[in-house]
């Protein structure tokens, strides 16, 4: 289970992860803020235990336990999804795959989470407003163009790339930030809500 959170969902093919990219942003948004600092990691024992890092989110499943939204979707992508479909096997498509992870850790984290993150935040977040939008502006320039050629970041079909980069993406118009001005990720996002049990941060259905 998800730290805090109702019990996963199980893969089938086709079903969708946006389930549980939503949860990862509920429990950063419900319990701890988009940032967990050291005060607030004393008066949360549990998300201790499961990370020493004190980060969010934090999976458990019997007696396992792993932290690091990333980490949580390699692994339930590897223990449930049977077809194989959400993080392939061959060298290729993992290799394609793990390249948007790596942008979701990096160029969306920088740009679109820490939108979100300053309007929780404003105290932990001293990247200037203007710098943050241009953040945003070089990721989803990145994305608009690949969207523009293809459905999917990685692959011909959803993955668990898409999975990691929808959550901050969706919630940039929330947070200020235009991203009509970018018409492929916007059908890419929609392609997402469209797909079968794919759910809001607040686990209703889109």
């Amino acid at each position: 289970r998800a730290a805090g959170l109702a019990p996963l969902e199980r893969f089938h093919d086709h079903a969708p992860l946006g389930r549980l990219r939503g949860a990862t942003h509920q429990a950063q948004e419900r319990q701890h803020g988009p940032l967990v600092g050291q005060g607030q990691r004393q008066r949360f024992p549990l998300l201790q235990r499961l990370n020493p890092f004190g980060q969010m989110p934090a999976l458990t499943e019997d007696d396992y336990a792993i932290a690091d939204s990333h980490a949580c979707l390699v692994y339930l992508a590897r223990k449930y999804d049977k077809t194989g479909r959400w993080l392939p096997g061959d060298a290729e498509s993992a290799a394609k795959v793990a390249e948007w992870l790596s942008k979701s850790a990096n160029e969306v984290h920088q740009g679109p989470w820490m939108k979100r993150a300053k309007i929780r935040r404003p105290d932990a977040i001293k990247v200037p407003d203007e710098e943050i939008d241009a953040r945003c502006d070089h990721i989803l320039r990145l994305m608009e163009q690949r969207l523009a050629k293809h459905e999917w970041l990685a692959l011909d079909h959803p993955t668990i790339a898409d999975v990691s980069c929808f959550g901050p993406i969706s919630l940039l118009k929330v947070s200020g930030y235009d991203t009509d001005r970018w018409p492929s990720v916007t059908r890419w996002m929609e392609r997402i809500k469209a797909l079968p049990h794919a759910a809001d941060i607040d686990d209703r259905p889109f």
